[in-house]
C-alpha cells in the first residue's frame, strides 16, 4: 500500500501539471485574444499595433510584453494617438479581470493636434464579464506639452498626471443617475507663456466629478446637444486649485447652454483673491471699473481665514461666456469649438 507521503507527492505532481497546462492554455488564449481585440478595434477606427509580443510570467503571472506599441484613432471628433518603446500588461491567472499596465521610456501622445511627451505610464484596468472596461486608473510622469504654433500658446510641464474613471454598476436610466465617475490630479504644473501670467507656478489641480445621464457617444455636437436636452450635467464633488497667489476650493454643477458652451454655478472658498485681482488689473485683463465693483463685493463676502488671510466664500457662476464671482463679472472665458 502506498505511503501517505507518496500519495501527497503524487497529488502535488498532478496538481502542478494541471496548473502548468492551465497556464499555457491561458497564455495561448491571451495572445489570441489580443490579436482579436486589435482586429475588432479596426472596425471602430482604432489602429493597434506593435513590433513584437512575448507572453511570459509563469507560474504566478500572465504577462504580455509589447515592443514598440502604438494606438492611433483618426476618426471621430477627437483624434488621438499614442506610441512608446514598450508596454507590459500583467494579470494573475486566477483573476484575469484586473490588469496592470506599465510603460517605461520615452513615449508620445497626440490629442486634438497637441503633442504630449512623458517618460512613464502605469495603472490598472478592471474588466466586466464581457471584457469591457469598467474602471481605469492611469498615472503619467514628467509630462511636457509642446507649444502650439497655430494658436501661439506656450507649452507646459507637469511632474505627475493621474486620470481615473469608473462606470456605475447599472447604466443610467434618468438624467439624475451617474453615467461616469471621473478623477484627475495634476501636480507640479508649470505653464510656459509668451505673455506674463497673473499666477505663478508650480501649480496643483485636483477634481472629482460625476457625469450625470447617459454619456454622449461619440462626443460631438449632436450627441452633446442630446445629452444636454436630456438634462445631462457634470456634478463637481470637489475641485481644488493651488496656483499662487490663488488657493481655491469648490463644488457645484456645470452644464451646456444652447451654444454648447459651459454654464453653471459653484460654491467656493477662495484665498489670495485680492492680490490676483490687482495683477489682473495691472495686466489689463480686468477693467478698473469691474475691479472696483468686484473689490466691494469681495469685502462683503470675506471672512477671516487661517494665518490671517481673508477667505472669500462666494458663488462662482459661468454664464454668457463670462466668469462671475458673486455679482461681479471677472473675466471672459475661451469659447469651445466642438466638431
Amino acid at each position: 500500500m502506498p505511503s501517505r507521503s507518496f500519495l501527497i507527492a503524487a497529488f502535488l505532481v498532478i496538481l502542478g501539471t494541471a496548473y502548468a497546462a492551465y497556464w499555457h492554455i491561458m497564455a495561448d488564449r491571451l495572445e489570441q485574444g489580443i490579436e482579436r481585440w486589435a482586429e475588432d478595434q479596426r472596425g471602430h477606427g482604432l489602429q493597434a499595433g506593435w513590433a513584437d509580443i512575448v507572453i511570459d510570467g509563469f507560474p504566478l503571472r500572465l504577462r504580455a510584453r509589447f515592443a514598440a506599441p502604438r494606438l492611433i484613432q483618426r476618426e471621430g471628433s477627437l483624434p488621438w494617438s499614442w506610441q512608446a518603446d514598450s508596454l507590459t500588461l500583467e494579470a494573475q491567472p486566477w483573476r484575469l479581470t484586473r490588469i496592470g499596465f506599465t510603460s517605461d521610456g520615452p513615449q508620445t501622445a497626440r490629442l486634438a493636434g497637441q503633442q504630449i511627451a512623458f517618460d512613464r505610464l502605469e495603472g490598472t484596468v478592471r474588466l466586466d464579464g464581457r471584457g469591457r472596461i469598467r474602471e481605469a486608473d492611469a498615472t503619467a510622469s514628467h509630462l511636457a506639452l509642446a507649444p502650439d504654433t497655430g494658436t501661439g500658446m506656450g507649452g507646459a510641464t507637469t511632474d505627475r498626471l493621474r486620470l481615473a474613471m469608473r462606470l456605475p454598476e447599472e447604466p443610467p436610466r434618468r438624467h439624475t443617475d451617474p453615467g461616469l465617475f471621473v478623477e484627475a490630479d495634476i501636480g507640479g504644473l508649470v505653464v510656459a507663456s509668451r505673455q506674463p501670467l497673473p499666477v505663478e507656478g508650480p501649480a496643483s489641480l485636483s477634481i472629482r466629478a460625476s457625469a450625470m445621464g447617459a454619456l454622449p457617444q461619440p462626443p460631438n455636437r449632436q450627441t452633446l446637444a442630446a445629452w444636454r436636452d436630456d438634462g445631462g450635467t457634470l456634478e463637481i464633488e470637489r475641485l481644488t486649485l493651488d496656483w499662487a497667489p490663488l488657493d481655491l476650493r469648490a463644488s457645484g454643477t456645470l452644464a451646456l447652454d444652447e451654444a454648447l458652451q459651459p454654464i453653471g454655478a459653484l460654491t467656493t472658498e477662495i484665498s489670495g483673491h485680492g492680490p490676483l485681482l490687482q495683477k489682473l488689473v495691472t495686466m489689463g485683463w480686468v477693467r478698473q471699473q469691474d475691479a472696483r465693483i468686484a473689490g466691494i463685493a469681495f469685502g462683503l463676502l470675506e471672512k477671516p481665514g487661517a494665518e490671517g488671510r481673508p477667505v472669500l466664500k462666494a458663488p462662482v457662476t459661468v454664464q454668457d461666456g463670462y466668469l462671475y464671482i458673486g455679482p461681479a463679472r471677472l473675466a471672459p472665458l475661451p469659447r469651445i469649438a466642438w466638431n
